[in-house]
């Protein structure tokens, strides 16, 4: 008995080194980017030891890399379902379910590490990330707290919580968060764009500037940036707010959108809308929600609407937006684009959407053709009162148009006005936000069917 244990001794002791110099040369390979290689030599080591956590979390962000999450997921799940399980398996997972959009799988994965090791400064950041998307303010605000607590050098973290701060209108708390971020590191552009708007917010206008000019030292292509300083009247106006900043500002609010708007600012504008437009409305009718956004003010139009189609520069507004079961068609859509629908509208509404426009002259163009003889176009401005002027883009970077050139770019584009009101659309910085309602009916069909043909 005793040389048969000896002998079946030495091969296991050969079988284990040779694990670990097979999993060597598979994270070098990982490390320098062989990732076939990696691979093999992972699923190699797997084969003798299928339950190695630190394994399975090496391997499935071998398979991250090679874009297969599918498969990526399934080693995540394998080595957090271990017991104990991989930490760095579990926090990749909650990674991935963030980018595949299931916020509420990562929170529940970022709450069980953080009851077994607190200290994560990163994962209560990611979890104040998930908890946005969900439209939990408070509780993402509350992590992101805890993120800097525990993580005091981590800038991602002190933007973020800035982000937040600026969500509840803690504007000078807000401010302080990203000069935090700053401090820790200097470059950090998305910081001091971020700072920038903030202290456009508080009225520090030449200091707004200054930040400004620091991201386009690193970005000097960033038309945001650019954006925001000819907000500040640094240079021309600009015909329209850059399509990327627009989608980047609402892509990040989009959780939190309808919580804000309607219950902090008083967002009334849908419904204001409605109100004018409705001794309008029949049955049956082909209507464009023109920047959907989450859908707001939606069900007022759906009982009018044998098809009712969305469209929104904002993936993630969209995605609000479907949840509530409306919409016949969502799309992603850039209003200044070649407008391309099957069919024509007899309702085109807009709320709140063309002040991120100067010149609309495309845009009114573009649904006058999209609008059936006696169609009508519904839709609102901030106001300018100076009728001398078009319109004036302000340091919020919204525009105000006046009530001259609305009605001179519906003439043009054979539109008659048929119904304006003055009204407060919503609050900004605790003030009124002035507005201008318009309902239009196409008239003049003949000619604008010639231009489109040509």
């Amino acid at each position: 008995m005793t040389p048969r244990h000896s002998k079946t001794s030495i091969p296991l002791k050969r079988k284990k080194d040779d694990s670990e110099s097979v999993l060597m040369k598979a994270s070098f390979a990982h490390r320098e980017g062989r990732l076939a290689e990696a691979e093999k030599g992972y699923l190699q080591v797997l084969k003798r030891k299928p339950d190695w956590g630190q394994v399975l979390n090496a391997l499935g962000t071998v398979f991250l890399d090679q874009s297969q999450p599918d498969k990526a997921r399934k080693v995540f799940e394998k080595a957090a379902d271990l017991r104990p399980p991989n930490f760095p398996a579990c926090y990749n997972l909650a990674r991935l379910k963030q980018r595949e959009n299931d916020h509420k799988g990562a929170i529940s994965i970022y709450r069980a590490m953080l009851e077994k090791q607190p200290g994560l400064g990163e994962a209560w950041n990611n979890l104040g990330v998930a908890y946005r998307e969900t439209g939990d303010q408070d509780e993402a605000i509350s992590c992101f707290q805890k993120a800097v607590a525990c993580a005091p050098d981590m800038a991602e973290a002190w933007n973020n919580l800035g982000v937040a701060q600026d969500e509840f209108n803690m504007i000078e708390n807000a401010s302080k968060s990203y000069r935090k971020a700053i401090e820790i590191r200097s470059d950090y552009t998305s910081a001091h764009f971020n700072l920038g708007i903030s202290l456009q917010k508080l009225g520090q206008f030449k200091e707004a500037e200054e930040h400004y000019n620091k991201v386009l030292e690193t970005k000097p292509d960033d038309e945001a940036t650019r954006f925001m300083l000819q907000s500040l009247g640094t240079s021309a106006t600009p015909d329209a707010a850059p399509v990327e900043h627009v989608r980047r500002i609402f892509d990040r609010c989009a959780g939190t959108f309808e919580r804000i708007l309607v219950k902090d600012l008083e967002y009334k504008t849908p419904e204001l809308l409605f109100d004018l437009v409705r001794p309008y409305l029949t049955e049956e009718m082909n209507v464009l929600d023109l920047g959907c956004g989450t859908g707001l003010g939606a069900q007022l139009y759906r009982p009018f609407a044998k098809r009712l189609t969305g469209v929104d520069v904002s993936s993630k507004m969209l995605e609000k937006a479907a949840e509530k079961k409306i919409y016949n068609q969502l799309e992603v859509f850039d209003i200044l684009q070649d407008w391309d629908f099957p069919q024509k509208f007899d309702l085109i509404y807009s709320s709140d959407v063309f002040v991120y426009f100067g010149n609309l002259d495309t845009i009114i163009r573009s649904a006058s053709s999209y609008l059936v003889c006696g169609g009508i176009i519904a839709f609102s401005v901030e106001r300018l009162e100076d009728n001398s002027m078009e319109y004036r883009l302000f340091p919020s970077g919204r525009y105000a148009h006046s009530r001259t050139y609305i009605q001179d770019c519906l003439r043009h584009h054979g539109l008659q006005l048929i119904e304006e009101t003055k009204s407060d659309i919503r609050k900004q910085s605790g003030n009124q936000v002035k507005g201008l309602l318009i309902v239009a009916k196409k008239e003049v069909c003949g000619s604008h069917l010639k231009e489109k043909s040509t």
